[in-house]
């Protein structure tokens, strides 16, 4: 199965999230967690529908628990929005589409 989000790691992190030009959602999963798969599918929908506005990530929390400690992630999955490498926005747990949305139109509309 082919993602639209890219993989971001703790090596990519500085890079690709926060000194991304444009805002930045990461989701944060883990690969025995069931809803992750299907946040997983709502965020390449959003990747989709907001080419070139917003890029999309995944990260592996337990491949990377340095970041997911330092973004306090105790649990997956969690979707964080970065603005000029800051983060703006949380989503945690699984959710309907529209909660991913309206924290994206937030981010984008500030």
């Amino acid at each position: 199965m082919q993602f639209q989000a890219m993989v971001v790691t703790g090596k990519s992190w500085d890079k690709l999230i926060l000194n991304s030009d444009v805002p930045v959602l990461v989701e944060f999963y883990a690969s025995w967690c069931g809803p992750c798969r299907m946040v997983h599918r709502v965020i390449d929908e959003i990747a989709m529908d907001y080419t070139g506005r917003l890029k999309c990530f995944v990260l592996n929390a337990d491949d990377d628990l340095e970041i997911a400690e330092d973004y306090e992630i105790k649990a997956v999955p969690v979707v964080l929005l970065f603005k000029n490498g800051e983060k703006r926005e949380s989503v945690i747990g699984t959710m309907p589409k529209e909660f991913y949305v309206a924290a994206i139109e937030r981010v984008l509309s500030t």
